[in-house]
């Protein structure tokens, strides 16, 4: 076993797998303070305690990443660097709203989007759905193989989530450019050229949207954008119409910015993830190819155990005691869901991958509490309708490059491999 002491979140050997530090966490350390006022939680139960109390452990003020950047390493974050500030001014002014956001105003944020994404409308989507995965797939068929990062996991999610949101699909390519040089900044040490590359790709990507808010003002569009154009948020607990207000332009550039990015990475990981898992199990390969119906029990499973967002922050309100250690007023508390979701106390054999679990539903992948992942039903329609197209087009589906050649994005906070070339037959 690891020692929970060697854990760098940083680490190459975290980044390719983190699970044996995560173990060890639990069992050593389950608390684990790995700089002065940075905690590490790794159970589960305690974790959902942190998850249901916003009141104590706060997401405003940059809490929820690990913008670790620089000489500080592990560090509460500071004020970014000049160079970089000056880039970020050219941006939208920030805006905690819905992952950034706290009670009472991350309700009300969160109350203007919840419609449009609740269970119920987004199963309309599915035709919408079936024929961007089918549109796809029919591009790279003929060829007998896939970089499904690039040509597919990536794509689904980025053309329904665009389409959802009003972002012309004829800007797929520039927003895809922006989205993944932008999450950089979001876990990881960059070198200062990366730093401004990634800020200024989030500025642009800002900017971008706010001229596509600017537009809906005018004639607003049926879609998400056309939506928060119109909308009127509560001010404050009254109920007095009069204070009601329409929300300004940085506030709905946060809003679609976060649904953006979020929709798109959390379910490209997750498709690639599971890819690879029934890989590496093909028993549950076959049963899966036999029984279509597992399919929703396997993207489940795959969220559990390989979670697409590994880890999420907060800040202490005031002191507080988890696992018996008191965690001071202002320090920064990791809640690592991929850990969680692997605890043995909460889930049986929880290393091994079995898409016929009967506990499933009660992972931490998308989170717990009032922050509970907004986009999840979306997410988990776009990834079980990619299974069913993919397992019912491409049989045969193989490795095309060697086990071990494989890499994860140097990312603490994202579980993203960035590439996977298969094989396959044509069904």
């Amino acid at each position: 076993m690891k020692s929970v002491h060697s854990f760098n979140p940083f680490s190459e050997d975290t980044i390719s797998c983190p699970y044996p530090f995560y173990d060890a966490m639990r069992q050593q350390d389950p608390v684990h303070e790995a700089a002065p006022g940075v905690f590490f939680i790794s159970k589960y139960d305690t974790i959902n305690k942190v998850l249901r109390d916003p009141h104590t452990f706060k997401s405003g003020e940059g809490a929820a990443f690990l913008n670790f950047q620089g000489e500080e390493g592990l560090a509460t974050p500071t004020r970014p660097p000049e160079v970089i500030q000056k880039i970020l001014d050219k941006g939208q002014p920030s805006r905690d709203t819905l992952l950034s956001g706290d009670p009472p105003h991350h309700v009300r944020y969160r109350s203007l989007v919840n419609r449009p994404l609740s269970p119920g409308r987004v199963a309309k989507l599915k035709p919408m759905v079936t024929t961007v995965v089918d549109e796809l797939i029919d591009n790279f068929i003929e060829d007998g193989k896939v970089e499904l990062v690039s040509q597919f996991a990536m794509m689904v999610p980025l053309t329904v989530v665009s389409i959802t949101l009003g972002v012309p699909t004829e800007d797929l390519e520039k927003y895809k450019d922006w989205s993944v040089r932008s999450v950089a900044t979001l876990a990881g040490q960059l070198t200062p050229e990366k730093a401004i590359d990634a800020a200024t790709a989030s500025v642009e990507l800002q900017n971008y949207i706010a001229a596509k808010v600017e537009e809906a003002r005018k004639d607003p569009p049926d879609n998400l954008i056309g939506n928060l154009v119109q909308a009127h948020m509560l001010e404050d607990e009254t109920g007095d119409e009069k204070n009601y207000r329409p929300l300004d332009t940085p506030e709905i550039v946060s809003v679609v910015q976060q649904l953006l990015v979020a929709g798109q990475e959390t379910v490209n990981y997750l498709i690639t993830s599971l890819t690879l898992l029934l890989l590496d199990n093909p028993k549950q390969m076959t049963a899966v190819r036999n029984d279509f119906s597992l399919i929703p029990k396997m993207v489940e499973e795959g969220i559990r155990i390989e979670s697409p967002i590994q880890a999420l922050g907060r800040f202490a309100t005031k002191d507080v005691e988890l696992e018996g250690k008191v965690i001071p007023k202002g320090s920064r508390v990791v809640m690592l869901y991929g850990c969680a979701n692997r605890d043995e106390a909460k889930f049986k054999d929880p290393s091994k991958f079995d898409v016929q679990r009967d506990d499933l539903t009660d992972h931490v992948g998308f989170g717990a509490g009032p922050h509970y992942c907004i986009g999840s039903a979306l997410a988990r329609l776009e990834s079980r309708i990619a299974f069913e197209r993919l397992l019912t087009r491409l049989k045969n589906i193989r490795l095309d490059q060697p086990r071990d050649s494989l890499r994860y994005q140097y990312n603490f906070i994202f579980r993203a491999l960035t590439e996977l070339n298969l094989r396959f037959d044509k069904a």
